[in-house]
């Protein structure tokens, strides 16, 4: 059985990004014509709901997987959400790809560099010099490489404190959604992250589709296809 692990953005839980993302869990079936898991954690840090609370938010509330929202600054909880991200890759692994949304889609990125290369003396380098310590948490998990990963409104962590996770460039083969509209994670921003997954230069591992809409999950049908058929030709490469 095929799995994708599926992270949710700021201020969702694992059951409304499951809501929001349905065609895609359906097209994804239909393209494979193989069964297909999908595994939806929640973030563990909880979030007073802004405006108005709709039924899957007020019955499951509103998590982060950092806690602060800023793209430049230290990411306070990121070591507790990839311990997280571990314990659910032991408990409901092994997982062939993993599909994440904005806050979601920045750890997503983070995991597929680390389970892809022992990036263990960069990050022992940079520790010397006030970077995060090296995530031991998802190298013990003993998970192997993932096939693919997409970022929707994806970010990278730009404070030298997470250096690590882009230095060597990310190998794994990479979707990346941007929107038009999207004044929350702008195009620029998108873009410096995929910049830090190109792989090589003369073997190019991300790919990038824009959406005329704002920050939300893509629902038009060329968006959709894209995502399944990127999903499908790393599966069978």
């Amino acid at each position: 059985m095929m799995k994708i692990l599926m992270l949710h953005g700021s201020r969702q839980s694992g059951e409304l990004f499951k809501a929001k993302i349905q065609a895609i869990e359906k097209l994804t079936k239909q393209a494979l014509n193989s069964d297909v898991e999908f595994v939806y954690p929640t973030a563990p840090f909880a979030l007073e709901p802004l405006g108005e609370v709709s039924e899957l938010r007020d019955r499951h509330g509103t998590w982060r997987w950092f806690q602060s929202e800023s793209f430049e600054s230290l990411n306070q909880g990121l070591e507790k959400s990839l311990d997280l991200i571990a314990s659910v890759l032991e408990t409901s692994g092994p997982f062939d790809g993993i599909v994440g949304f904005s806050q979601g889609a920045a750890l997503a990125v983070m995991v597929a560099a680390i389970l892809e290369t022992d990036r263990g003396a960069e990050f022992r380098r940079l520790e010397a010099e006030g970077g995060m310590p090296y995530p031991t948490s998802l190298t013990n998990s003993g998970h192997p490489p993932l096939k693919f990963v997409v970022a929707i409104s994806g970010y990278k962590a730009s404070h030298p404190a997470y250096q690590a996770f882009y230095e060597p460039p990310i190998m794994t083969p990479s979707l990346h959604f941007i929107g038009g509209m999207d004044t929350v994670v702008d195009e620029a921003t998108s873009l410096r992250l995929v910049d830090c997954c190109l792989g090589t230069t003369d073997e190019a591992k991300a790919s990038v589709i824009r959406h005329p809409g704002a920050h939300v999950i893509p629902s038009g049908k060329r968006q959709l296809v894209g995502i399944v058929q990127f999903i499908k030709s790393c599966m069978v490469a």
